[in-house]
């Protein structure tokens, strides 16, 4: 009995010790290309399997990041004011199915007789009042109330009384801070207490919590929020902060270890029962997001067969995410001061942060699987000739030598470029399916969808291809010609088939922008499927720098061009060939012997 023992805490200690080490992995990686700065922690059991920080909580004057280090948690709030309700009705002070009106009478002008606490839980209210977030029905896209003004909850109300529902309540899903912040009211008048000492009573003390604070009772300086992520550029914002003032949504600051605790006491229910629990995370709404739904509080999401239930948050300078696997008795924190600026131009598809692939993809390592890492930069450049290398007959690039680095250009006269090149190939297909979607081009284009439910499934004519969904494309359309230019051309790019759909990808090559679909097919050439991929600006990016990672080994650091996406390169030295692999693409290119093109300028 006592050999079996020791094999076993043998076998723990190896377990955990591969999984440090792959999670080190990943995360020296996202460090080396500065696309982390922060804290993270992961435990199984309630033992810490993997604790680090990375970089400075004040660039400025060197201090480093602790596991003390204060960050501004944004939404992730959300998470203790929702354990709270719950808490409250598990004791009975209140219940879940309660109506929100019988707490604040006519909070708004509108019927809300089925307007529960359940429903601004999961964000599925449907009120038109927001909080720090686009309103684009009444509101024309602007901010509801403004983060610099100040104002009581009770005089908050008061102007939202006027509003009205958008939808009814439990039909759709629209992210609400406002409902978090009604919440947080509701708390404060069921318990007579403040909130945060509520939670500083009943969350905190029970978690074993003492490094967590609202805004206003900070005890020291927090670490400081970066923008630049990603770039050699990085540079302190001033804090873009929730008002503190506004209870329930946002306003928390807690530390890395904090949030371990909170976890624990979540997954081993000494801050709700079981049922309780159970309640928590049962109360799902779908939010077509994925495999995502969203629960009493947490953000669900079926990864790889287990589910992880995590809630994430951004503010300028900040971005978090904490989340926990039942299953597997995983918990997970990561914080982060280093996040986008929204302000500068780029993709449409630029990460604000990765904490979100951070998060999975420790999911997926502690599991046992594989995850691509970012390579670590090395010294040497290898073998690589300098000299042009054919695409195909007619695109070519050229690799050039200067200070010692090397980099790849593209012909800068042409739209070609290594982060486009795909999207501007035509697939060879016979298929019906191609035709449709070659008619589905020439529909949009003209600005007129009317007929074209007929190549649909029953459901996809009601779900996209009936009057409403061909209004709502046709305007999406307009509204994007209107800012980025006329079609020019359209490439049927890429055919794959997964779950038995056949999915074809099409890129609308825009005067200023590529705009990305995509259509699937099931097994009768209809469409059961339709998505808009993404919209990015045109790439103009014609030169690209390659960082040695290896012997004939390479990286292209898409990101830091802007938010395009990166490329793993290899060099076969006596096949004279190169290939550039980013996720399932491959693109190679052949050395022209005996002859060099010479790159405009």
């Amino acid at each position: 009995m006592k050999k079996a023992f020791l094999f076993l805490i043998i076998l723990e200690t190896i377990v955990n010790s591969v999984s440090s080490q792959s999670i080190s992995d990943l995360l020296d990686g996202y460090y080396a290309y500065n696309r982390f700065n922060g804290s993270v922690l992961v435990a199984r059991n309630g033992e810490i399997v993997f604790q680090q920080n990375y970089g400075f909580a004040d660039r400025e004057n060197k201090y480093p990041v602790k596991e003390s280090s204060l960050f501004n948690l944004a939404s992730v709030t959300k998470v203790f004011t929702a354990t709270a309700i719950l808490k409250l009705h598990e004791d009975g002070k209140l219940s879940i199915y309660d109506k929100v009106d019988k707490y604040i009478p006519g909070f708004i002008n509108d019927n809300t007789d089925s307007l529960t606490l359940i429903n601004l839980l999961n964000h599925t209210s449907g009120m038109s009042a927001n909080l720090a977030q686009t309103d684009n029905s009444s509101n024309h896209g602007k901010i509801v109330v403004s983060d610099s003004e100040i104002v009581t909850t009770d005089q908050l109300i008061s102007r939202f009384r006027d509003t009205n529902l958008n939808s009814r309540p439990g039909e759709k899903f629209n992210y609400n801070n406002y409902g978090y912040l009604l919440l947080g009211y509701i708390i404060e008048k069921v318990t007579g207490m403040d909130y945060l000492d509520y939670l500083n009573k009943d969350i905190f003390s029970v978690a074993g919590m003492t490094n967590t604070f609202g805004q206003r009772f900070l005890p020291e300086q927090p670490v400081n929020g970066y923008i630049g992520i990603g770039t050699t550029n990085i540079m302190p914002v001033k804090e873009d902060m929730f008002p503190g003032w506004l209870i329930g949504a946002a306003g928390l600051y807690s530390s890395v270890s904090d949030l371990h605790k909170f976890l624990e006491a979540i997954l081993s229910q000494r801050l709700l029962n079981e049922e309780t629990l159970n309640l928590m995370l049962d109360t799902c709404f779908v939010i077509n997001k994925g495999n995502k739904l969203w629960t009493a509080g947490w953000e669900k999401n079926v990864l790889d067969g287990v589910n992880l239930y995590s809630h994430g948050g951004s503010i300028k300078g900040f971005s978090t995410r904490i989340g926990f696997v039942p299953e597997e008795n995983i918990s997970i924190v990561i914080l982060s001061n280093l996040v986008k600026d929204k302000s500068q131009d780029g993709p449409s598809s630029v990460n604000y942060s990765w904490v979100d692939e951070i998060t999975e993809d420790i999911v997926r390592i502690m599991k046992g699987k594989n995850v691509a890492y970012l390579p670590m930069p090395a010294k040497k450049h290898g073998n690589l000739k300098t000299g042009s290398y054919l695409l195909d007959d007619v695109n070519f690039i050229n690799i050039t030598s200067r200070k010692d680095s090397l980099f790849l250009e593209t012909d800068n006269q042409g739209n070609i470029t290594l982060f486009n090149y795909n999207l501007y190939k035509e697939i060879t297909d016979l298929s019906s399916e191609y035709e449709v979607c070659k008619i589905f081009v020439s529909y949009i284009t003209s600005g007129d969808l009317k007929d074209f439910g007929k190549y649909a499934d029953d459901k996809m004519k009601k779900a996209a291809f009936d009057e409403k969904g061909n209004v709502a494309t046709i305007d999406f359309w307009n509204y994007i010609v209107s800012k980025a230019g006329k079609c020019s051309s359209v490439s049927i790019y890429n055919k794959d088939e997964q779950n038995g759909s056949k999915n074809y990808s099409l890129a609308f090559h825009l005067d200023k922008a590529e705009v990305l679909m995509q259509l699937s097919f099931n097994d009768n050439s209809q469409i059961n499927g339709f998505y808009i991929l993404k919209v990015f600006p045109k790439c103009d990016i014609h030169t690209v720098k390659l960082i040695p990672t290896g012997k004939n080994e390479y990286f292209v650091n898409g990101y830091s061009y802007g938010g395009f996406k990166d490329f793993h390169v290899k060099y076969d030295k006596p096949a004279k060939r190169i290939s550039f692999e980013s996720g399932n693409e491959v693109i190679t290119a052949s050395r022209q012997i005996n002859s060099r093109v010479t790159m405009s300028k």
